[in-house]
């Protein structure tokens, strides 16, 4: 199997996508949200996986969004989910990472859209930690992981790997800082 190469500006563009896919999806509007590379041999120890995939005729995208169930991390999510944090655990905590995790993949697949019309996105799949040690079975173009500091005491990670079927390219410009995402706001006049 022949692994494609993927450009420079391409690598920046798809880091860009993952970083703005996480401040959009998973703090509140105006909180912070530091995104850094982690490509430490070690996977983290967050023991839960959720994993979306980004497909189109050139490629195949999978991330995966790695988490812990800890106090923290529950109270966290129970905030974005205007939730009581006694009821943020089973399965409302899962379909809350869902969710969340279907806002992120969603993200980056419309900053994907301008660039690769044909483009869908799967639904979640839960998986074990152990998985994300075999992310490189998928022979991916180019594979990345990410820390995300969502709060103090609550991080999440991020995996990318692209698959693709062709040296994969595109003309990735990033956009000044104060250019704000306003989709689904509306506008009073």
């Amino acid at each position: 199997m022949r692994i494609f190469q993927v450009s420079d500006r391409a690598r920046q563009g798809l880091d860009h996508f993952v970083a703005q896919a996480a401040r959009n999806s998973l703090v509140r509007h105006g909180e912070p949200c530091e995104v850094v590379p982690d490509d430490d041999t070690l996977v983290p120890k967050a023991p839960d996986v959720v994993m979306f995939t980004v497909t189109s005729y050139l490629f195949r995208v999978v991330l995966l969004i790695q988490f812990d169930r800890d106090p923290a991390t529950r109270a966290y999510m129970a905030g974005l989910a205007s939730t009581p944090v006694d009821e943020m655990n089973g399965e409302r905590f899962f379909d809350t990472m869902n969710e969340r995790g279907n806002l992120f993949c969603g993200a980056f697949n419309r900053d994907l859209v301008p660039f690769f019309p044909h483009i869908g996105m799967s639904t979640p799949c839960v998986l074990k930690r152990n998985s994300v040690e075999h992310i490189t079975a998928v022979k991916p173009s180019y594979h990345r992981r990410f820390r995300c500091e969502l709060a103090p005491g609550v991080a999440m990670y991020f995996t990318l790997a692209l698959c693709a079927d062709a040296d994969f390219d595109f003309a990735f410009e990033p956009r000044a800082e104060e250019e704000t995402d306003t989709a689904g706001e509306l506008e009073m006049f």
